[in-house]
């Protein structure tokens, strides 16, 4: 039925924050491309299709939708060039170059600390008054009309001390509908100097950006105001199903309800809040073998088979229920001891030697050395614990967004976009890092406060405080083209290269855990080679087994200890972990396995069972390895694998 549009006043753009992400592909139309997650629980694409025909990386292009309002608030629909002209309005920027380096979150208390490194210029030797050369600015870009592409809706033009830098394309659907697509991985120096370090590169720059969405609608020769939205063009996602267990959807609903901007639910519902949590959990054992040990399959806490009774609410469960709940790290409990062995085995913000090094009691220095859920999961767990909660698993979701009413469809694809970004470790992160979580970067829910067109950004000195980073004159007041991205590393590849598992703080530490990114950066993978032998049934249930439990490096295939300088080439070419059937002949091994594929390197390894279980990355052989940069200030004795 055509949507009505008499009703409609005002209209926004959804999501407010659409993640785009880079890939190497250079096939033309939708072969180099393809749609980011619109639903939190989006099915994957089938295997295979996140490379092309060539086998590089397919960038993941952002799409952006507008729905119409009427004057009591209530969705009346999507407004699409069937119901509306439509004429769509982008700005992507890049200005790392320009911006500060990365030390530590400006917001913890760790970056008071007065051994903190202090958080300077990048590129400090170009004069202030030709600091415009390290911004990548191509303009703003427009577009209208249905399936429209070409040269004229590219961002180019924009350069960095004179190196041209793309930073990718608009296009529109068959609908009219708008789609951001970024850079193709393009990273590199002007003078062609080596990466030093994995956040802060002088010379370098790289091709991730975001900005401003807007657009202009008219109905009838009527035009109806718009809220704007906001794209941000990330790196690549190398386990494209896979969530972290606390999403950047995550931290910001939280902060929405804290804020006031959202009412919380008064209910808690297993399917909607609980459940998540521990699936995610246990979806990591793909990813990372420490996350295998203690939650795959067959493991102490395999959720997958524990969710009916994690789903029971009687009283007679209760005591399982608290004594699964006392096990997540709680920051609100008094006393820095928050439990290194404590869930979730996740680095914290203040990643740092200072921040492990132990008091006297042996407790962690600071509360931020280790990752936690958000104070609402945590309320939500303790409500669960109680057996206050609304037992739905068997709840379905929608796994497609014209599944849902039309009135729940905004909120799902604010949803989707951002529970395939991560909020932990913010050191300093992959989509977006810690200003995300302050309520001066918000004019609504979701949606950033803007600077007024002709700002001009004042100079902070030479020296970015925490003072003066969160202060209500400083740079988290309002946002332009290139503004989220900027406080993220340079060139990206430097940071998703060196952030690993299992750096060792303390003895007892696994080597696998605790880790940063693996939701995106993989740990450990269940290899192709070793799937094929785990579904033949002509071999023995021991080699099947070996396959299974083998877990060898992703990053296996990159030679040397320049892994940085390797990634920035070859990034395209490392492997995805994908869905595939499982055994079924195999009781204990789950019937959906995610495996390793599209790998376009050489691997290093024997056949199956080469590693063992136990598999993990041999020690660094010098202690100049570009992973050890992650850590900043103090001493340490720390290795990685």
């Amino acid at each position: 039925m055509p949507l009505s549009t008499l009703n409609v006043v005002r209209a926004a753009i959804y999501p407010p924050l659409g993640i785009a992400r880079i890939g190497n592909s250079t096939e033309p139309s939708t072969k180099g491309y393809f749609i980011g997650p619109e639903v939190p629980d989006a099915p994957a694409l089938p295997l295979g299709e996140y490379k092309d025909s060539a086998g590089a990386l397919r960038r993941q292009a952002a799409r952006f939708r507008i729905y119409g309002y009427d004057a009591a608030g209530q969705v009346v629909g999507e407004l699409t060039a069937a119901e509306a002209k439509i004429k769509w309005r982008v700005h992507l920027a890049n200005k790392k170059g320009a911006w500060y380096k990365f030390q530590l979150a400006l917001d913890i208390p760790e970056a008071m600390d007065p051994r903190a490194p202090p958080s300077g210029r990048r590129n400090p030797t170009v004069a202030w008054a030709d600091r415009h050369n390290l911004v990548i600015d191509p303009g703003p870009r427009s577009i209208e009309g249905r399936d429209t592409a070409g040269r004229a809706y590219e961002f180019t033009g924009g350069r960095f001390l004179g190196l041209d830098v793309p930073l990718g394309e608009i296009r529109t659907d068959g609908e009219g509908r708008l789609l951001v697509l970024g850079g193709v991985g393009l990273s590199q120096s002007e003078v062609n100097q080596p990466v030093q370090e994995f956040a802060n590169n002088d010379g370098w720059h790289d091709d991730t950006s975001d900005g401003p969405v807007d657009a202009r609608v008219f109905i009838g020769g009527r035009e109806i105001p718009v809220e704007g939205g906001w794209a941000v063009v990330a790196p690549p996602n190398y386990a494209p199903a896979l969530q972290t267990v606390r999403t950047v959807y995550d931290l910001l609903l939280d902060r929405m309800f804290a804020w006031g901007l959202l009412p919380a639910p008064t209910a808690v519902s297993f399917q909607k809040h609980i459940c998540p949590i521990f699936r995610r959990l246990s979806g990591l054992q793909w990813v990372n073998i420490g996350f295998a040990a203690w939650f795959g399959a067959g493991a102490p806490y395999d959720w997958t088979h524990l969710m009916p009774r994690l789903a029971d609410a009687s009283d007679s469960n209760r005591e399982f229920r608290k004594r699964i709940f006392a096990f997540f790290r709680n920051p609100a409990f008094k006393g820095r001891n928050l439990g290194k062995d404590l869930w979730p085995p996740f680095y914290g913000d203040a990643l740092d030697s200072l921040a492990f090094t132990p008091g006297t009691d042996g407790s962690l220095q600071f509360p931020e050395a280790l990752a936690s859920l958000t104070p609402t999961q945590l309320a939500w767990l303790k409500k669960w614990a109680a057996g206050h909660f609304v037992s739905d698993l068997l709840a379905s979701q929608p796994i497609a967004l014209e599944d849902a009413p039309v009135s729940d469809q905004p909120h799902l694809l604010t949803a989707g976009a951002l529970s395939y970004c991560l909020a932990d470790a913010f050191h300093p992160g992959c989509e977006v890092t810690w200003p995300i979580r302050k309520r001066s970067m918000f004019a609504g829910p979701f949606r950033l406060r803007r600077h007024l067109p002709g700002y001009i950004e004042p100079d902070y000195g030479e020296v970015l405080t925490p003072a003066v980073a969160v202060s209500p004159m400083g740079p988290l007041n309002g946002s332009a083209p290139g503004d989220l991205t900027r406080w993220l590393a340079v060139p990206w590849q430097a940071d998703t290269a060196s952030c690993l598992s299992g750096y060792s703080f303390f003895n007892t530490f696994p080597k696998s855990l605790p880790t940063f990114w693996p939701a995106r950066v993989p740990n450990q993978v269940l290899r192709a080679t070793d799937y094929d032998i785990l579904i033949d049934r002509s071999r023995t249930l021991k080699d099947r087994w070996s396959a299974f439990l083998n877990r060898p490096d992703w990053f296996r295939a990159f030679v040397g200890s320049t892994d940085i300088e390797q990634m920035i080439t070859d990034f395209g070419k490392l492997g995805l972990v994908e869905e595939r059937p499982g055994p079924t002949d195999l009781p204990g091994i789950p019937d959906r396995v995610w495996v390793e594929t599209g790998l376009g390197l050489p691997d290093p390894l024997t056949p199956a069972g080469g590693h063992g279980m136990l598999a993990i990355r041999p020690p660094p052989s010098t202690p100049q390895r570009f992973t050890l940069r992650k850590f900043g200030w103090g001493t340490s004795n720390s290795d990685a694998e």
